[in-house]
Parts: C-alpha cells; sequence; structure tokens
C-alpha cells in the first residue's frame, strides 16, 4: 500500500513538473521576442544561374539570379526606403533645383569599395555615362531614363545631374548600381566580361563576392558597409535547375529558403509553393510583386469605342472569380494603373461591380438582344470580340475565363494565342480588338505617363483624353509627393470613369524559410515591404536586418 502510495506521488509530481514546464514555456513565447545576434549562414536555393551579372548589363527579365547578386553586392546613389519612396543610398543627401531639371548628390564620406578603394564621384560619373554609351543596355527603360540627362563631377564627392525637363520619378532612377572606375574605366562596356570583373563583381554593397561557382556562389558580410554590418556572416545562393530539386533541399534543411513566383511557368502543378504542404519548422508568405495583367480594349474600333458597352463589360467580369478560376487564388485584383500597395493608390477610386445582372440591362439598353444561338447582336451584327494573348499559361487561362464569364452574358469572345514576338508587334501596330498582356517592373515611382499618355506608343489602348494628359502631365513635373498623389488620385478617377481597360491582377512572390530566419520584412504584413516588392531580388531589401542567430529577451508582465 506504502508503495502504492509512493508511485502515485511520483507520478503526480513528475505530472505537476511537466505541466510547469508546458505552461512557463508557454508563457516565454508570449512574453518574449528574438533579438538578433551576428553570425550565422543563411543559405537560398535560387533558380537558374546568372546570366550577365555585372550591373548595367544584366537584364530585369531574363537574368533573375544576377539580379539577386546585385542587390546583394551593389548600391545606387538611392535606394527603395520602408514606405516605398526612394531615400539616400551612397548619396548622403540631394538637392533638387527650383527648375525640377538640376539634381545635386553629395556621396557618403568614407564608403568604401570591397577592395578597400575609396568611392568617389568619379566612379558615378564613370556609371552613368557608360550607361549612356551602350549599345544594348540590360535594362532599356532604365538606360532611357539617362539618355539625355547631363552628368558632372563638382568635386570628389558631389556630383550634379542635369534633365532635359523636369521628371519627378528621377530619384527613383537613381537606384542603378554604381561600378568602380578603378577596376573598369578604357575599358568599353561590351568588354567588362573579359576583364574578369564577372568573376570578382566588386561593389559597395552590404556583401562582398567570396567564390563565384558553376552551382552557386557565397557571399561574405560587408564589415565596412555604410549602412552597418550586417547580422549575417555569409549568405549563399545555391543554383538548381527545377522547382521541384529547390523544395527538395527546403524540406530537408539544405536550404534556409526558397521563393518563387506564384504560377510560375518553371513550377509544376504537382510541386510547387503554392501547394505543397510545409514543414511545421518552416514559414510561407506571399508578397504582391510590381507588374499587373491588363485586359485591353482597341478604343480605335468599333464597338469597344463606346463607352457604355466598355462599362457594361466592365461590370460582367469577375475579377476575384477569375483569379479563383484561373489562377488558384494566388494573385490580388486591382482597380487601376497604379498598384494598390503604392503610396499614390487611391483609396477611393473603385472599379466597377461585378454585376452580371446591370450588365444584361445594359447591353439590352444599348440594343444588343440575345439570338437564337445565345449570343447578342445588334441590327444584324453579332456581338463578337477577338482576343489575342501570348502563351504564358496564367495570362491564356485569364483569357479563357474572360471568354467564359463574357459568354454567360452572351458576348462571344474568339481567343487567339500568339508568340510573345507576335503579341508585341500586334501591339504595337494595334492590330486587335481586345489583348490581355501585361506590364512588368513598375517600380516604385507609380508613374504611367508612358502607358496612359495620348502621345505615348505604350498607349496600345489609344486613350485620348485632355483632362488625363493634363494630370499625367503635373504629376510628372511636380517634386512634392503630396501634390503628386493628389493628380493621381484624379487620374485614377477619371481612367475608371472612362474604363479605357480592365487592369486585372497583380502576381505574386511566395517565399518560405526556416522559422529561424528572423529580421524578414516579408514576413511583416504591417510593414511596406510586407505589402509589395518591385522585383523579386527586392526581397533583400532589408537584408542588413536578417539573422540567423538570437536570443530571447522578455518582455511584458507575466503575472497577469
Amino acid at each position: 500500500m506504502a508503495r502504492r502510495i509512493r508511485w502515485q506521488i511520483v507520478i503526480a509530481t513528475l505530472s505537476i513538473m511537466l505541466v510547469s514546464g508546458l505552461l512557463g514555456r508557454l508563457a516565454l513565447s508570449n512574453t518574449s521576442v528574438a533579438n538578433p545576434l551576428a553570425g550565422g549562414s543563411y543559405r537560398e536555393a535560387v533558380l537558374g544561374v546568372p546570366a550577365h551579372p555585372i550591373p548595367l548589363l544584366n537584364d530585369p527579365v531574363a537574368d533573375p539570379v544576377g539580379r539577386d547578386l546585385d542587390a546583394l553586392l551593389f548600391d545606387g546613389l538611392m535606394r527603395i526606403g520602408a514606405d516605398g519612396l526612394p531615400e539616400p543610398g551612397l548619396a548622403e543627401s540631394y538637392e533638387v533645383d527650383a527648375s525640377g531639371m538640376v539634381y545635386t548628390f553629395r556621396l557618403r564620406r568614407g564608403v568604401a569599395w570591397h577592395d578597400g578603394a575609396p568611392l568617389t564621384a568619379d566612379d558615378v560619373v564613370f556609371t552613368l555615362r557608360a550607361l549612356q554609351s551602350l549599345k544594348q543596355p540590360g535594362d532599356p527603360t532604365a538606360a532611357q531614363v539617362w539618355h539625355d540627362v547631363l552628368v558632372d563631377r563638382i568635386d570628389n564627392l558631389t556630383v550634379r545631374c542635369i534633365l532635359s525637363t523636369p521628371l519627378a520619378s528621377f530619384l527613383s532612377a537613381a537606384r542603378l548600381p554604381i561600378l568602380p572606375s578603378h577596376l573598369l574605366a578604357g575599358t568599353p562596356p561590351e568588354g567588362w566580361a573579359a576583364t574578369g570583373y564577372g568573376g570578382t563583381l566588386v561593389g559597395t554593397g552590404p556583401f562582398s563576392l567570396t567564390d563565384l561557382r558553376e552551382d552557386g556562389a557565397t557571399l561574405t558580410a560587408n564589415p565596412r558597409y555604410f549602412g552597418g554590418r550586417p547580422y549575417l556572416d555569409t549568405v549563399e545562393l545555391r543554383f538548381i535547375a527545377t522547382p521541384e530539386s529547390a523544395l527538395v533541399a527546403l524540406t530537408r534543411g539544405d536550404v534556409t529558403a526558397y521563393g518563387e513566383r506564384a504560377g510560375s511557368e518553371r513550377a509544376s502543378a504537382a510541386q510547387n509553393l503554392t501547394t505543397i504542404n510545409l514543414a511545421s519548422n518552416l514559414r510561407r508568405s506571399q508578397v504582391p510583386l510590381d507588374e499587373y495583367a491588363v485586359l485591353s480594349f482597341n478604343l480605335r474600333r468599333t464597338p469597344l469605342d463606346n463607352l457604355p458597352l466598355r462599362q457594361a463589360l466592365a461590370h460582367g467580369l469577375s475579377k476575384d472569380a477569375l483569379i479563383e478560376r484561373a489562377l488558384g487564388g494566388m494573385a490580388m485584383p486591382i482597380d487601376a494603373p497604379i498598384l494598390s500597395g503604392s503610396w499614390a493608390s487611391s483609396p477611393d477610386s473603385h472599379w466597377y461591380s461585378a454585376d452580371p445582372a446591370a450588365a444584361m440591362r445594359l447591353l439590352s439598353e444599348l440594343g444588343y438582344d440575345p439570338g437564337v444561338d445565345g449570343v447578342r447582336q445588334r441590327d444584324g451584327q453579332r456581338l463578337s470580340l477577338d482576343m489575342i494573348v501570348d502563351g504564358e499559361p496564367r495570362r491564356r487561362a485569364a483569357a479563357a475565363e474572360v471568354a467564359r464569364q463574357w459568354g454567360d452574358l452572351g458576348v462571344e469572345v474568339k481567343v487567339e494565342e500568339l508568340s510573345a514576338a507576335d503579341m508585341l508587334q500586334r501591339l504595337r501596330d494595334h492590330n486587335f480588338t481586345l489583348a490581355l498582356h501585361c506590364w512588368t517592373h513598375i517600380g516604385p515611382d507609380p508613374d504611367p505617363y508612358t502607358l496612359w499618355h495620348s502621345a505615348q506608343g505604350l498607349n496600345y489602348a489609344g486613350l485620348v483624353d485632355p483632362e488625363i494628359d493634363n494630370l499625367l502631365e503635373g504629376a510628372r513635373a511636380e517634386i512634392r509627393v503630396d501634390a503628386r498623389s493628389a493628380d493621381y488620385d484624379a487620374f485614377q478617377k477619371r481612367w475608371i470613369d472612362l474604363a479605357p481597360s480592365i487592369t486585372l491582377y497583380q502576381p505574386l512572390y511566395l517565399f518560405a524559410a526556416s522559422q529561424s530566419l528572423g529580421g524578414v520584412g516579408l514576413f511583416d504584413t504591417a510593414t511596406a515591404t510586407g505589402q509589395q516588392i518591385f522585383g523579386p531580388d527586392d526581397r533583400y531589401r532589408t537584408i542588413t536586418r536578417w539573422f540567423i542567430n538570437s536570443y530571447r529577451e522578455i518582455q511584458g508582465d507575466l503575472t497577469r
């Protein structure tokens, strides 16, 4: 009897200790935070290999791994701040004159290249003039901004840029990576790769290149970085051929993280970050990218030159249903040509509600009545619209869903799939009725001037509206953010009223990482970084604050 009582006491004591331990652990986890410590190695699986990792030669669309390296190794005069607005990078400060055409950048003192040489104004002038001389720049859009800019060295730490016309987005363009003149001067850009520079990639960034191999790259923290030494000691990018292999490396713990575009052509339906069940030690986030798919109406052709018809079609298309059915829910609907995560997005501008009944009523008021085959017609003319789309699977699926939804209204849509080259030519020639296509790399500055001003060639829809032209011209020349924001607010409202096209959806970037990785803005939806990134390489915007090692600090009152 006594022995049984003793065993009951032992069991009860152990149970109390176990419960107390669990409760204590729960209390600590709910009242403590992880504080970063220096050290640790971050390993990431990336798809592909760098093609042209030298900045200025790098194609932002075709060479994402090269862009990843550039983001870790180089800096620009400006960088993206937490609010999505440009802030000083290598430039300690800048001034803009009253005309809005003269920008003076003053460089930070004491900034050094990875090889120890000092950063000077000569490096900035060399880089910008090299870009102007490039016959085939990696990013033609960036090169176009700088093409007519007069760049002068004022002194060892001061550079002046004189524009031919005011351009409020110029500070965003000044994020261009700066290259070392002491290593590249005297060699034309076309010959940089032959110098061996592509194997060293000496920059000023938070990490320096230690090793570049066929299967990966190893980068080491820059102890002299002007923004402070990163917490991580090393970053290793592992070049992996397929999403399936990357996911295997992630689930085995061979890498710390892996990211991919939702619905990427390279990710099979069975194995991707959208569908895979992650282990409990991993977490996943999804962040909108700075691009969007748009259904362009050709306003030069009947019947889409008729505004009430465009409004009827707008009411007859549910973007939410399209995203769910065609894209598996992995995108965000957008209402206008300014992305919803932008500082210039108008919270009061809303697209037409998805209302099939209202759409059919408007069509009937326009004289379009269902024919014997269900397709609406007026004066013997069927309401049949041709749509062109390229072969990208998500856009193909979206085009089919548009055809399905409008088919339910009695509007026939014939989808024609084209090669990317043929699609672009048809858009440029305005040889289409409907076109479903995509605008990529919008960037942190939302300026839609080149896409919607009546004098611009990229205005494929053919929108001509003096009010919109004036608003876009004013916003492009105005330096003050509040004034620009007001112009863009009015632009979005007017654009929606005119319904010259339908902005459909914004793709997502998926990122999965070990729970031990901290400081990553992608997992904090309260920050600007968590709301939108400007190209996949922008995931490294906060890389200096990422950490593996940490200690727990108790906060709050455990007695409550």
